[in-house]
Parts: structure tokens; C-alpha cells; sequence
């Protein structure tokens, strides 16, 4: 059964996904109604007139109640920083709270750290979600409570792309277009998968319109695993230059920790983020058919040029 909205709310809607769900969206010819704690942050990211932005604080019910009013799905973008990974659980709970009893729909962008440690390759639905550092557990806590509240729960590999400010990928693309080498976490020769934005975006617009979507898992691989020498030598094609890579392992990671405060959060996610990793979209192609990507050196050059464009 495919679904149709009058109204869709992204919250989060400043971060990276939610700002280019809402893109996709429009261009679909949705209405979207766009909410983030500030209006400032709303303005500047969407400065057209006909973008609908409403203030709303997703940690008051009473603010996310007014936020969502009217709206017949809800997509939870909200990305926190390191400091408040322990706000996604009473986000959640807020989220399912102010749904309850309205019939709208509700979908998670969410990442796969609800399936660390990595146990199996490549990772699917049926992964073990258990153990694992307190991120992890973080993470899996709020991805249950809306699940239990019908929500569809989308499992994101690390992304890259337009407006992303920081990720395993978008840092070390930074590096490279400022002219330095690549800080990557792990060997050069390890491959990993990453999504661009858009592409997650637009499959997102997709599993939102199925019936069979709600109540469930569903992961979405990206562009297939790449390695940081294959990202280098892309990248050197595209900079004209050459791009070099400063890798660092575990022991490293944790001396520079000393001195970084997000590092030292990171840290526990780092066992995995040395290590391969891949996905299995059997059960997303399975709903919603076979799904295109972005290649790496479409999406990369796009990355630049938007770093550029940024300063």
C-alpha cells in the first residue's frame, strides 16, 4: 500500500539530513514543515519564503506538541552532539509521546551503531543488537521506543555530502580540500561503506510512502566500501593535486584524546571504525525495489565542491 501526506515534519531539520530531506520532499511536491529549537538556524537554512519553519524543542512535550500539530508524519532527524548523546532516549519518548493518539506516521533517520559490535559482515536487520559501548546503547534505546510506537527505524551507514559538518568521511574531505593530508581513522587499505546524503534522502522519501515500512528495521547501504587510498586517489584527481593520508590507529587515537574532548567520546566507537564493514539492503530492496547510488567520484567531487563553496 503506498501512503500520501498532507503535511510532513522533519525534526532536526538544520542538520544535514533533515535539510536535504526537506529539499527532497519539496521536490516531490510535499509540504513540509521544518522544526529545530531555533528560528535563527531555520532562517538561514531555509531562507525561501515557502518553506514552512516553526520553532520547537523536541526535549519540551509541550513545545513538540505545538511543533508537529497538524502534521500526518513525523521524521526524526535530530542529530546531538557527543556532550548530549544521553538526550536521544527522552527525545524519543517526546517524539512518541505527542504522536500518540493523532495517527500520524513517524520514521528515525538513525545510524548502525545500535548493531556495535560488529559481529557479522555484511550487517543486516537481523544483526545483534546487544552490548556495546554506552553510545550504542544510546542509540538502540530511542530506536525502540519508536519502534514500539509504529515508527519505521532507517539504519544509516556514516555519510557524506552537502552540509554535512563533521563525519568519518566529511572531516578527512576537509583536510584534503584545505590542502592537508587526510586524517583517517584505521589503515589506508581498510574498506568501509559510507552514504551520500542525498542518495539516503531519497530512499528515505521512498520508504515514507510504504505501508510495510512502519514498525520496522531497515538498512540502507551506501555506495559500497571504499578504502582511504581510493578516497586519496579520487580526491587527487578532482584537487589536481595530490592528497596524502595521515592514518591512525587506536594507540594514537587515544593520546590525541588527552587533548580532545569529542575524541575522548569517540573513543569508543573506535574498534569499529578500524575494521571493514558493509551492509545488506536485501529487506530494503525487497520493499521498495532496486535503489541507485551516487558513485564515489560523482558524490566526492560534489562534497568539494560544497566545502569550497562554504570556505
Amino acid at each position: 500500500m503506498t501512503l500520501s501526506f498532507e503535511k510532513v515534519a522533519i525534526l532536526g531539520a538544520t542538520g544535514p539530513t533533515g535539510r536535504t530531506l526537506a529539499t527532497e520532499l519539496r521536490q516531490r511536491g510535499g509540504a513540509v514543515r521544518t522544526v529545530a529549537r531555533h528560528m535563527a538556524g531555520l532562517e538561514a537554512a531555509f531562507p525561501e519564503a515557502e518553506t514552512e519553519k516553526v520553532g520547537g524543542d523536541a526535549l519540551d512535550l509541550d513545545s513538540l506538541r505545538a511543533a508537529v500539530d497538524g502534521c500526518d508524519c513525523v521524521v526524526d532527524c535530530i542529530g546531538l552532539p557527543a556532550d548530549r548523546m544521553e538526550d536521544h532516549p527522552k527525545t524519543a519518548r517526546n517524539i512518541a509521546a505527542a504522536i500518540a493518539g493523532t495517527g500520524a506516521r513517524c520514521l528515525q533517520v538513525s545510524s548502525y551503531w545500535c548493531y556495535v559490535p560488529i559481529v557479522a559482515l555484511p550487517v543486516s536487520e537481523i544483526h545483534p543488537r546487544e552490548g556495546g559501548p554506552p553510545w550504542a546503547q544510546l542509540r538502540r534505546e530511542p530506536e525502540d521506543i519508536l519502534r514500539e510506537a509504529g515508527a519505521a527505524i532507517v539504519h544509516l551507514p556514516d555519510f557524506f555530502g552537502p552540509h554535512v559538518h563533521t563525519s568519518t568521511l566529511q572531516t578527512p574531505l576537509r583536510d584534503a580540500v584545505a590542502g592537508k593530508p587526510m586524517n583517517w581513522i584505521g589503515g589506508a587499505e581498510v574498506e568501509r561503506d559510507y552514504i551520500y546524503v542525498p542518495d539516503a534522502m531519497r530512499i528515505v522519501a521512498d520508504l515514507m510512502t510504504r505501508e510495510g515500512a512502519y514498525g520496522e528495521d531497515w538498512i540502507v547501504p551506501g555506495s559500497g566500501p571504499i578504502s582511504a587510498a581510493r578516497v586519496a586517489t579520487i580526491l587527487s584527481g578532482i584537487l589536481g593535486r595530490t592528497v596524502k593520508i595521515r592514518t591512525a590507529g587506536p594507540l594514537v587515537l587515544r593520546v590525541v584524546s588527552l587533548f580532545n574532548r569529542d575524541l575522548r567520546g569517540f573513543m569508543q566507537l573506535v574498534p569499529t571504525y578500524v575494521k571493514p564493514i558493509r551492509f545488506d539492503g536485501a529487506k530494503l530492496e525487497g520493499l521498495i525495489g532496486a535503489t541507485v547510488r551516487t558513485p564515489y567520484e560523482h558524490a566526492l567531487a560534489e562534497t568539494v565542491r560544497s566545502i569550497a563553496e562554504a570556505g
